[in-house]
């Protein structure tokens, strides 16, 4: 779960070439507190991404945006602006966020020994299969 705090910042601008697609593009940044994977505790991760969407009225319309652009579906003839940065942030959001550096308890376990030393797992099942005469 995160949180977007207050204070993010969004600069877009709009453009349209003569016989091109509408395309808005900018750049974002915005601070989120999620859970540290490491120590349970809160974290505060910066997300700071770019847009460049190709505004498209029609699913057939998609199909013929240039590749660079990231299509947007204009529904109603309106761009929900806001909830489009929204969902850009959410994809800039970490998988595994953590601290740079913290101290989660977490020893761990010695390095382990030689495998050669070890008796194989199936060796027991071996042993079985002998004594049966098999």
């Amino acid at each position: 779960m995160a949180t977007l705090l207050p204070g993010g910042r969004a600069k877009v601008r709009g453009s349209r070439d003569p016989f091109g697609p509408r395309v808005v593009s900018g750049e974002l940044q915005c601070e989120a507190r999620m859970t540290c994977q490491r120590c349970l505790q809160p974290v505060t991760m910066t997300l700071e991404g770019s847009v460049r969407w190709g505004l498209v009225f029609s699913e057939t319309e998609m199909q013929s945006l240039d590749k660079q652009l990231d299509p947007i579906l204009i529904e109603e003839g309106q761009l929900l602006l806001r909830q489009a940065i929204e969902d850009e942030l959410v994809l800039l959001l970490p998988i595994m966020p953590m601290h740079d550096s913290c101290d989660s308890g977490w020893i761990p376990d010695p390095e382990p020994g030689d495998v050669s030393e070890k008796e194989s797992p199936f060796a027991v099942l071996a042993s079985l299969k002998n004594e049966q005469g098999s």
